[in-house]
């Protein structure tokens, strides 16, 4: 058969049918084999061994990302969930002892952009700098540990977008042409006549026209563009999903399987430059300022730029940290990160992400958070009514990649008080008592002081059990974060820090004779040592608090350490009184 381009008006080319179909026949037995597994990790991907912790430490820096915001507006918590989530897959392996990267920023280009300065009649360019700002700040409050915030007004951003957009130029893929199809000025996006739907207005009597993904309004529109030839990607995208299945290139698989289906019922052209005359304010299409360059090409283009894309030559550039290891989006955008933003990466013959992370949104009241809707939630306010890390907890606890969670502020404060404060904070603070002395323990832990002989069988079968699961605890949480499943991994934290807490009401220290207390004493400060090392790469400020008020060394708060006996110098000062909470009670 012959795959016809409507945008272009010609024949791209033939594909074998039979090719397709015995792929799509193979394609389809691997999803319901991975279907019937709920993409369980095979073993081999299950918790890294101490020596693949090591050997980690030789390969390239593990390169995340969150998506660019945009800056048509303030950020609202939506935006707080992608840069934590992207936070803690960073955080989380530079504990395993990865080098990292972290990148985060603004995408400041395009039509709705260039419109809501207008509409206050600011300067563009000033309008970016101070929404920009507002992202930044956000990122700056909320501990997110990015190391560049990039925007794509930089001018070694505007170097890489020409590079790649001459490069697929260079191989063929960029052509010019007349563009009529239905356009959504808000999503600043043609669609295909598939992924449209009619509905008649009553009031006015007019059937108006919208996008299935995004639900915004569509209209027709012609114009001169230039294209990329995405139709000519349709088999290479299948054959790299196809290839890509069982190892998470989109995961949740919910969403791959939506992108998959998409493809399947092919892809036209795509326009990706706007007429200068109508857009401006974007990057020019190099050699042709009439047109300026499609914004998602632009923002896209900023993974590579971070990278070093822009300077690095070919050999230069594989030496660098690309590909992305983990790209962090919203499910909103998995069109344009799993269909284009492959397609110019394969188009360019540069390599692949090996992960996108598709997120779910944040409701309120069962509506997503939007500046049309007036429902935002300002994450500001949320941070400091609440605490910064009692808000990061909420959004990884309390949501899962698959499904919307709902935000209620009222909801954060009561996990704050639950969890954090009577179940984590509580027990550091127990354990940091003045009556006690965590330093003894340790020494006559050394020292091989006996558990006193009045310890029931029972009692002790539960402190070996708690201890069993203490020691587990890193393989646990990694089980869960080689899954991007940080509510899982918190689950598990959460599961020893309740076995943490029936033990001290088990042991009655209080109650215990002095002389026989230390070897209670002793479990219970491992116990607090462990659980917030592990702790650390999502809770870094309670976590730190927690280690600190420990005496723990900075130097000693690393993965070996998170072991029972692996640290047996702490505990100096850790029951002087009045030296605070880890997490403050609320009135």
């Amino acid at each position: 058969m012959l795959v016809w381009s409507h945008c272009s008006r010609r024949i791209i080319g033939p594909v074998r049918t039979s090719e397709v179909t015995a792929a799509l026949l193979l394609r389809r037995k691997r999803w319901q084999a991975c279907e019937s597994r709920r993409y369980k990790s095979n073993t081999t991907n299950d918790a890294k061994t101490e020596n693949n912790r090591t050997a980690e430490k030789d390969e390239k820096p593990f390169y995340v990302t969150t998506p660019i915001f945009y800056v048509n507006a303030a950020p609202h918590v939506g935006h707080l969930y992608s840069m934590v989530l992207a936070d803690t897959f960073r955080r989380w392996k530079q504990f395993m002892g990865r080098d990292t990267f972290l990148l985060t920023g603004t995408d400041e280009h395009g039509m709705k952009v260039q419109q809501a300065a207008n509409k206050i009649e600011k300067p563009v360019k000033q309008f970016c700098d101070e929404t920009s700002q507002l992202f930044k700040n956000l990122a700056a409050e909320a501990h997110i540990s990015n190391d560049r915030f990039i925007r794509t007004t930089d001018e070694d951003h505007r170097e890489a977008v020409h590079k790649l957009w001459n490069t697929l130029v260079e191989k063929g893929y960029i052509y010019k042409g007349k563009h009529e199809g239905w356009y959504s000025v808000s999503d600043e996006t043609f669609y295909p006549e598939s992924q449209l739907k009619r509905v008649f207005d009553q009031s006015s009597g007019v059937t108006k026209v919208y996008s299935n993904e995004t639900g915004k309004e569509v209209e027709w529109a012609s114009e001169e563009n230039y294209f990329f030839a995405l139709s000519r990607m349709r088999e290479p995208l299948l054959e790299l999903y196809n290839s890509r299945l069982e190892d998470k290139f989109v995961y949740p698989y919910s969403h791959f399987k939506t992108i998959i289906d998409s493809v399947e019922k092919g892809l036209s052209d795509l326009s990706i430059s706007r007429p200068s005359s109508r857009f401006t304010w974007g990057i020019p299409v190099p050699g042709d300022e009439s047109q300026t360059i499609y914004v998602w090409v632009d923002a896209l283009t900023n993974y590579l730029t971070s990278a070093g894309y822009a300077k690095l030559t070919g050999s230069e550039f594989e030496k660098s940290m690309w590909p992305v290891d983990i790209h962090v989006v919203g499910k909103d955008i998995t069109r344009f990160h799993c269909i284009y933003w492959p397609a110019f990466l394969l188009a360019a013959e540069l390599p692949l992400p090996k992960h996108i992370v598709v997120h779910s949104h944040w409701l309120m009241n069962g509506e997503k958070m939007s500046k049309s809707s007036g429902n935002i939630v300002d994450p500001h306010a949320v941070m400091v009514i609440a605490g910064v890390d009692s808000v990061r907890y909420y959004l990884l606890r309390h949501n899962i990649l698959e499904g919307d969670g709902d935000f209620d502020t009222e909801r954060v404060l009561e996990r704050r008080q639950a969890d954090l404060v009577f179940k984590y904070s509580n027990l550091v603070s127990r354990t940091c008592s003045k009556s006690f002395s965590i330093e003894l323990a340790l020494s006559h832990h050394l020292k091989g002081y006996p558990i006193p002989a009045t310890r029931s069988d029972k009692f002790l079968a539960f402190q070996s059990e708690m201890i069993t699961e203490a020691n587990s605890l890193v393989d646990n949480v990694a089980k869960h974060m080689n899954n991007f499943n940080p509510t899982g991994a918190l689950g598990e934290i959460w599961d020893v820090l309740k076995k943490a807490n029936q033990y001290v009401d088990y042991a009655t220290p209080w109650n215990t004779e002095s002389s026989n207390i230390s070897p209670t004493i002793f479990v219970m400060a491992e116990m607090c040592r462990i659980i917030s090392i592990v702790l650390q790469p999502f809770l870094p400020t309670y976590a730190s608090k927690a280690l600190d008020r420990l005496s723990v060394s900075p130097e000693r708060r690393s993965i070996e350490y998170a072991k029972f006996e692996a640290d047996m110098a702490y505990g100096k000062d850790a029951n002087l009184p009045n030296r605070g909470h880890v997490v403050e009670r609320q009135n």
